[in-house]
């Protein structure tokens, strides 16, 4: 089939990249003195003060493998710099991460124990080298049942009409910390470090603006271990990186369930290029966590090589909200797929706390080629907000055990060249409602 021409998405995508903003960083290095096998959380932290205090610039972190037992607490006009060859590995004792900190935990606003590498209000501020961050996972697991019953407590925060001041969690409530994240920054860069071992969320900018990442590599297999959670963000570039997780590669996010239709506030302007997703449960992503919106959302030439779920995943679920619009994806890869290819979901299974809706209009996926899958399709809108406006074109599925699992409130679904099994589908049928 001949290929849709895709060459206006990327003119837009590039288009939102050169406006995106890079940090400003003084030209002044900071060295502090890094003994080996060692906690070197203090002298980093007091590197990264002094060197605020002194008008910004770069510390770097030399060669060698290092401990850290406590968050690094990052500042404006600083750069946290890796060198090839360091090796930084946090403790896995959630005590070592309090006091609490101002944060976002699945989609609702609280205080929780510190992201393992964390800022808040910042601006102008960097991560990069070619070090590597560890989590240190080897206990992180076991807190899944510990914060069983606290995840349910914060669903039910703003139902409860809980203030932000007394939403505090941390200490005895398990409720597993970001690897990195930086809340409410502006002109962020994060490029060159690898991660592994997280204990949850990986690669976290929440509330930023003018976000660059860039030729890094996430890769940690367990629960929850997202690659980048980008959460009510605008204006951000993903480029040239590489991702294998136990969850989401790329997904973006803002808020969940009354608490973020109360925030309200949506990702933007949001563009995921030339990346490699070599095995992950699902590939790039828009949700759960949805009820503050998205738009202007480029995604294009991405190869996905193992997909344990599904490839190209809309999930909401009834009490989100939200309304998802002008959404890009072109020239995808995806080599092999256990489950749906593309996926736009309303009941996304779990807890269900209201009945706001969400509205998934105009989109257009094209140029995606799957070479094997279980299932195909799964078009789902609801009967408030059919799907309106989805463009498939050029949409070839080489090997497929089922073809259309489902296509139910479809509203607008428009299809072009879409072939399955080698059966061409000229428009979108529809299944029982």
């Amino acid at each position: 089939m001949k290929k849709a021409d895709t060459s206006k998405i990327k003119s837009e995508a590039q288009a939102i990249a050169d406006k995106i903003e890079l940090p400003r960083i003084p030209q002044q290095e900071f060295h502090p003195v890094c003994e080996q096998f060692t906690d070197i959380s203090p002298a980093l932290n007091a590197a990264i003060r002094a060197c605020a205090g002194s008008g910004g610039g770069r510390v770097i972190v030399p060669a060698g493998s290092y401990r850290c037992n406590g968050p690094i607490q990052m500042a404006s006009c600083v750069e946290l710099h890796f060198e090839d060859g360091a090796f930084l590995k946090f403790s896995n004792k959630l005590g070592s991460y309090l006091p609490v900190v101002l944060t976002r935990w699945e989609g609702v606003d609280l205080y929780n124990y510190s992201p393992m590498i964390y800022g808040n209000g910042l601006h102008d501020t960097a991560i990069t080298g070619c070090g590597i961050i560890c989590g240190g996972r080897e206990s992180w697991g076991t807190l899944l049942e510990q914060q069983a019953a606290s995840r349910q407590t914060v669903r039910q925060l703003e139902i409860n009409k809980v203030p932000l001041e007394e939403r505090i969690f941390g200490d005895k409530h398990g409720l597993r910390p970001a690897l990195i994240q930086l809340r409410d920054s502006q002109r962020v860069l994060f490029e060159g470090f690898t991660c592994i071992d997280a204990p949850m969320w990986m690669l976290h900018p929440l509330y930023c603006a003018h976000v660059t990442i860039r030729h890094v590599n996430m890769d940690s297999m367990y629960v929850c271990n997202d690659g980048i959670d980008v959460d009510s963000c605008e204006d951000v570039l993903i480029e040239n990186s590489h991702f294998r997780n136990g969850d989401d590669a790329v997904v973006l996010k803002s808020g969940r369930d009354a608490d973020g239709l109360r925030v309200n506030r949506p990702c933007r302007r949001v563009v995921v290029r030339n990346c490699v997703f070599h095995e992950c449960l699902h590939g790039f992503a828009i949700g759960s966590e949805l009820s503050g919106g998205a738009e202007d959302i480029y995604v294009h030439d991405i190869q996905m090589e193992y997909i344990q779920r599904q490839a190209i995943s809309f999930k909401s679920a009834p009490g989100r909200g939200g309304v998802i619009r002008r959404v890009h994806a072109a020239d995808i890869r995806i080599d092999k797929n256990e489950d749906h290819v593309i996926s736009f979901v309303s009941e996304y299974p779990g807890s269900r706390f209201g009945e706001a809706k969400t509205c998934y209009r105009d989109f257009e996926l094209l140029n995606i080629h799957c070479s094997s899958t279980a299932n195909g399709l799964y078009l789902e809108g609801s009967e408030e907000f059919p799907l309106e406006n989805i463009l498939l074109e050029n949409v070839v599925i080489d090997n497929a055990g089922k073809e259309i699992d489902a296509a139910r409130s479809i509203g607008t679904v428009q299809f072009k060249n879409v072939s399955i099994n080698g059966k061409e589908y000229t428009s979108c049928p529809r299944t029982q409602q």
